[in-house]
């Protein structure tokens, strides 16, 4: 479409949607092109799309809520408070740990293991030696006299009590003892 202007000159208004290779949402005639054949391409893509991205997430959270649950099928719940304390104040069993054997030119070893922690010992030419001590879940190391020594000996200590595992050689293999300590003696 060309047209003047009032003085004269040639003015050239095209209306940029007639233009080869430009498309807007209307069409030169003012219809909407959003139902034409390539609007319908535009909206079906635009619905896949969505459709796809919607089955994703819910697969997503699908297998989230498979991880809840353990391979035998039960579902992993949260311990109770009082389920908790109950596992806190409830004394634990004594490590079942089965020591290596020691190695080395010791005529004899023994492992023992107690409620406060288990130790590892050797005798050699009547003299004790303390290998390796563990001590039990609460319990801490507060001292060691690993030896060589005619009696050594481990002090584990909890929040509330403390013991000593005492080691001799008195017939040429490993013999313990625990003794538990007061607070008087530990100064």
């Amino acid at each position: 479409m060309r047209l003047t202007t009032r003085d004269g000159t040639p003015e050239d208004r095209r209306d940029p949607t007639s233009e080869p290779g430009r498309r807007g949402l209307f069409s030169a005639d003012g219809r909407h092109r959003l139902f034409s054949t390539d609007g319908r391409r535009a909206l079906l893509a635009a619905g896949g799309w969505l459709a796809t991205a919607a089955l994703t997430t819910l697969t997503g959270i699908w297998a989230v809520s498979l991880i809840g649950t353990d391979i035998t099928g039960q579902a992993v719940r949260s311990m109770t408070l009082r389920e908790v304390e109950q596992a806190l104040t409830s004394p634990s069993p004594p490590p079942a740990v089965a020591f290596p054997s020691p190695s080395g030119p010791y005529a004899a070893t023994g492992n023992f293991a107690y409620a406060e922690g288990s130790v590892a010992a050797a005798c050699d030419a009547g003299r004790a030696l303390l290998l390796s001590w563990t001590p039990a879940q609460g319990y801490g190391v507060e001292e060691v006299e690993r030896g060589p020594a005619a009696t050594v000996s481990v002090v584990f200590e909890s929040d509330d009590r403390s013991a000593a595992v005492q080691v001799t050689c008195p017939s040429g293999t490993p013999v313990a003892e625990v003794r538990p300590l007061n607070e008087k003696e530990d100064d």
